[in-house]
């Protein structure tokens, strides 16, 4: 059986072995509907901020900053915001060549980002919202023990970019459904063993 509540707040459906099953895991499954009816009433309340738009495309809700995992390795921007280490080298012109082991932990960063990249393009759909896509990009990286780079990057609040159509690049995933030929950039970074790779690609679907 599946659940009527979900059903009625157009939730991802949830199904369950019988009446009995259902009922046992009630408690905690309605932590979702509350969490789906606060996502509902957030939405219904929010204004984008007057703005003379290119084109029709115009900002939706945007839901509150994901968190990472105490274990995992994370950047020097994970709590203020300031990358304070890249900074420091802004005006470094130095060339710095990398040791063996530097270049494989290059290579084990690109690979995953690679991987993540491919799963956020096939994501993308008709009514899928890139929340949606910012939250598999996210679970990818909690599964595979690394940061998501561009969270909390500058006070960035997504695990990844997501610009349609007329944003040229860096768009904040948000509560959008995507419409039929939209163009979707996704820009995805990762952060393992104190290295990023960062990969993007347009897609599109009909």
């Amino acid at each position: 059986m599946n659940c009527p509540t979900c059903m009625k707040l157009e939730m991802p459906m949830s199904w369950f072995c019988s009446q009995e099953c259902f009922k046992s895991y009630w408690k905690t499954h309605n932590k979702l509907h509350k969490a789906q009816k606060q996502l509902i009433k957030s939405m219904r309340a929010f204004k984008p901020p007057p703005f003379d738009y290119t084109g029709p495309l115009k900002p939706y809700y945007v839901s509150p900053m994901r968190s990472v995992p105490p274990e995992t390795l994370k950047p020097d921007y994970y709590l203020d915001g300031l990358p304070t280490s890249e900074m420091a080298r802004k005006r470094d012109t130095a060339i710095e060549i990398k040791s063996k082991s530097q270049i494989a932990k290059m290579r084990k960063v690109c690979r995953l980002a690679r991987e993540c990249l491919d799963l956020a393009g096939h994501a993308v759909a008709v009514g899928v919202t890139t929340e949606e896509i910012d939250k598999i990009v996210h679970d990818f990286c909690l599964k595979n023990n690394c940061y998501p780079s561009p969270l909390n990057y500058h006070h960035f609040p997504k695990s990844c970019c997501t610009s349609v159509n007329e944003v040229i690049c860096h768009g904040i995933p948000d509560s959008r459904p995507l419409e039929d030929g939209d163009i979707v950039n996704i820009d995805i970074t990762l952060y393992v063993n104190g290295f990023h790779g960062d990969f993007k690609r347009n897609v599109s679907r009909r």
